[in-house]
């Protein structure tokens, strides 16, 4: 079932009670003759009362590209159509390629 991912510029920070992620960049990936978009950055985990300075950097998969940018939030922001990428198996596959080129990097599926 399609869905729709609204896209950050890289640089952007999100700040949360806890910590904070930055997006870095966003990839557009051949995997199995379809176009894949993966959205890479990193966390910090520095407000926390539990314990602080601990961090990850992730891959993010929204999903197939379906549409590409085709409409927009109505502040501006892209949007793109995505499919969510369900089965297990492209799931380890999409992994293994990721790990292929990237180092400690935590891959999440959207």
């Amino acid at each position: 079932m399609p869905v729709d991912y609204i896209h950050s510029e890289p640089g952007t920070e999100t700040e949360s009670v806890s910590g904070h992620y930055v997006v870095q960049e966003e990839r557009r990936l051949d995997y199995g003759g379809r176009e894949l978009l993966v959205v890479f950055g990193y966390a910090v985990v520095d407000k926390s009362c539990c314990g602080g300075g601990a961090g990850c950097r992730f891959a993010n998969v929204p999903g197939y590209v379906l549409k590409w940018k085709n409409k927009s939030t109505p502040e501006g922001t892209p949007v793109s159509e995505v499919e969510p990428v369900e089965d297990e198996a492209a799931q380890r596959g999409i992994e293994q390629l990721i790990d292929s080129t990237e180092l400690y990097c935590q891959v999440n599926f959207l």
